[in-house]
């Protein structure tokens, strides 16, 4: 049976170098906090508060994620990628134990095949963020399937922080009847 716990707080958590030890600490904190005001949920565990998703699949897929969604000025913020963990863990728990298997099967054939087609015998993690996304990128061209499986699910729950939506200048608004863009209507 599984339960619900609350989410901790990772607003503190926002200094740099902090991002593997709040990833970490959300994969063992289960503990109810109903206490405090405005918590939020945490992911789906079981009712003896083990994660259901494997803490290994979440922590390669923020290893991904942070150079995926870097820019020129670095890669996201690391609450960011601590609540793109949360979501993630969360959506793999209620999404069942073949979209886990499959999803933690991509990220493994990411996490190993990736160094290699750069040709560094190192772990995908220990690579500097611009060379992992130089790596993911080498390697969409050349297996595409785990690449994209992985970067889709990692677009869509990255997307819906607010901030990212505002990054890409989404503002929460459909289009409109002022807008320029209109499907073509046959009559």
């Amino acid at each position: 049976m599984t339960r619900f716990a609350a989410r901790p707080d990772l607003s503190a958590r926002a200094e740099p170098g902090t991002l593997r030890l709040a990833v970490s600490e959300i994969a063992q904190d289960s503990a109810p906090d109903s206490d405090r005001e405005g918590s939020h949920l945490a992911p789906l565990r079981h009712e003896d508060g083990s994660p259901i998703v494997a803490p290994r699949v979440v922590a390669r897929a923020v290893v991904v994620a942070e150079a995926l969604f870097s820019t020129a000025d670095g890669p996201p913020p690391e609450a960011r990628l601590a609540w793109l963990a949360l979501e993630l863990e969360d959506f793999l728990a209620r999404a069942g134990a073949r979209s886990r298997f499959v999803v933690g099967l991509s990220l493994f054939a990411v996490w190993v095949l990736a160094p290699l087609v750069m040709l560094r015998f190192t772990s995908l993690a220990r690579m500097p963020v611009a060379e992992r996304a130089r790596a993911l990128a080498r390697l969409e061209d050349t297996f595409g399937a785990p690449v994209l499986a992985v970067k889709a699910l990692l677009c869509v729950l990255y997307y819906e922080h607010p901030d990212a939506a505002l990054s890409v200048g989404f503002d929460g608004q459909c289009l409109t009847g002022d807008s320029p863009l209109r499907l073509p209507v046959r009559s």
